[in-house]
């Protein structure tokens, strides 16, 4: 269904490319059931099938675009991939080098981070000072990293959904609340009262110096983000 109109789009006529734009959101909507692998397959299927150089760079542009801003978890997976092997390659050309320096910075901020890739290790630090390793070898439990700040509402609201949520059930893990800030005194009084957690221990950690590059590990560019991690890590 797409190869006709892919033909058509060509030219640089806005109509077609916008014709063309419906039908690839139509077909993302379909492929969002299948496997991950089965997406970046398609999706290269899609460019490869381009000759053109401008229809080409708008399919893979359209489709990286999509999959970087997707609300679906794991689709950032898809963006990072294309990002790699058609726009790092050079196989496609971006609009201008900021757009690439932006998409570059996107996929270095992810790329540790995507679902199914080993969790990595973060050396953090107690309100006492007391370093903690985390992610250096196997667990015995599921664990939940938090990361928020003391000044973001939508954490407050993570953290009353998050305090419904062990009231209902208990679940057998191991919480780590990592604040992203460097102000220790906001970081004491929030976590004092924002952490009630029912049959959840809390381990509470910051790194105001950043130097286990947190934020580039595990994506931190906003907050909250919260990741689920296996006990093989």
């Amino acid at each position: 269904v797409l190869l006709p109109l892919m033909a058509a789009a060509r030219q640089p006529d806005s109509t077609k490319t916008a014709a063309l734009g419906e039908k690839l959101a139509e077909y993302y909507e379909t492929l969002k059931h299948e496997s991950l692998d089965v997406q970046k397959q398609e999706c290269d299927f899609l460019i490869e099938s381009t000759s053109d150089s401008l229809l080409r760079q708008f399919v893979a542009l359209d489709i990286y675009g999509h999959y970087r801003d997707s609300k679906i978890m794991g689709a950032e997976n898809v963006a990072v991939h294309v990002y790699d092997k058609w726009f790092a390659s050079g196989a496609v050309e971006m609009k201008d080098e900021a757009e690439l320096s932006e998409a570059r910075a996107f996929a270095d901020f992810n790329r540790r981070s995507l679902i199914g890739e080993k969790a990595p290790e973060l050396s953090l630090y107690t309100y006492q000072g007391e370093s903690v390793s985390l992610y250096d070898g196997p667990s015995d439990k599921y664990s939940v990293l938090y990361f928020y700040d003391t000044g973001c509402a939508k954490c407050k609201l993570e953290n009353l959904r998050l305090t419904e949520a062990f009231k209902a059930e208990t679940y057998p893990i191991d919480f780590y609340a990592v604040y992203v800030g460097d102000n220790q005194v906001q970081w004491k009084e929030y976590q004092d009262g924002k952490f009630n957690f029912e049959g959840v221990s809390v381990t509470h950690l910051w790194d105001p110096e950043i130097d286990s590059d947190f934020q580039r590990k595990y994506g931190v560019l906003q907050t909250p983000k919260m990741f689920l991690i296996r006990p093989d890590g």
